[in-house]
C-alpha cells in the first residue's frame, strides 16, 4: 500500500496520512510513489505497481494526506514496473508545465510477455500542460536499457534527468541536461 507522512510544523513532528493506493488485486503492490503539488493546491501521487496493466497509477488529495481519490491507471504512462519521476517545470504566470520520466516500454525481448515484467528500456521524457492529465510532448532520452530515473528543474528552466543505463542492466548512472526546446522540438521555450 502507499500512503504519505506529513509535518505541519516544519519537520518537528510527523504524522501518517491516509492510505492513498491500497494493495488490491487490481493495484498490485503499489510502491515507489512520487508526489507533486498541482497548481490548484492538490497533491498528485504517481505510483509504480506490479499490476499486469503496466501503467502508472495516479491519485490526488486536497492536502496530500487525506481524502485521496480512487486511484486510476494513467493509460498514457506505460511502464515495465520501474521507478519513475515527476517534477514541475513552471506554473502561472508562466505556462503550467510538468515533466515526467520513466522507461516507456511494455514488451519483452525474450517473448515471455505473459509471465514476467517488461524490459526496462526506452527512457522517455514527457511534458504536460494540463496538470498531468495529458502528455502531448514525449521524447526518448535513452532507447536502450534504462532503469530508475529522477528529474529536477533548475531556476532557468533547464531540466536534469539522472538515470540508470547499460547494455542489459544498470552499469552506469548518466546525468542528462536538456531544455523545453529539445523536448518539444522547438515548439515551446522557458520564458
Amino acid at each position: 500500500m502507499t500512503a504519505t507522512i506529513f509535518s505541519d510544523d516544519a519537520g518537528q513532528t510527523w504524522r501518517s496520512g491516509e492510505i492513498a493506493a491500497p494493495d488490491t488485486k487490481e493495484w498490485v503492490f503499489p510502491n515507489e510513489a512520487m508526489a507533486i503539488q498541482l497548481a490548484d493546491g492538490r497533491v498528485l501521487l504517481n505510483v509504480r505497481t506490479e499490476s499486469r496493466v503496466y501503467r502508472r497509477l495516479v491519485t490526488t488529495s486536497p492536502d496530500g494526506a487525506t481524502h485521496w481519490l480512487k486511484p486510476e491507471f494513467d493509460q498514457a504512462l506505460r511502464e515495465p514496473v520501474c521507478m519513475a519521476s515527476i517534477a514541475r517545470v513552471s506554473e502561472a504566470p508562466r505556462k503550467n508545465r510538468i515533466v515526467f520520466s520513466n522507461p516507456d516500454n511494455v514488451t519483452r525481448s525474450d517473448g515471455k510477455e505473459a509471465t514476467a515484467r517488461r524490459d526496462r528500456k526506452n527512457l522517455s521524457i514527457k511534458l504536460s500542460y494540463d496538470e498531468a492529465k495529458t502528455w502531448p510532448a514525449n521524447k526518448v532520452l535513452e532507447p536502450g536499457y534504462s532503469g530508475y530515473s529522477d528529474v529536477a528543474v533548475l531556476s532557468d528552466g533547464t531540466i536534469l534527468c539522472l538515470y540508470e543505463r547499460g547494455a542489459t542492466r544498470p552499469d552506469f548512472l548518466t546525468l542528462a541536461r536538456f531544455n523545453l526546446e529539445w523536448l518539444t522540438d522547438g515548439k515551446d521555450s522557458y520564458e
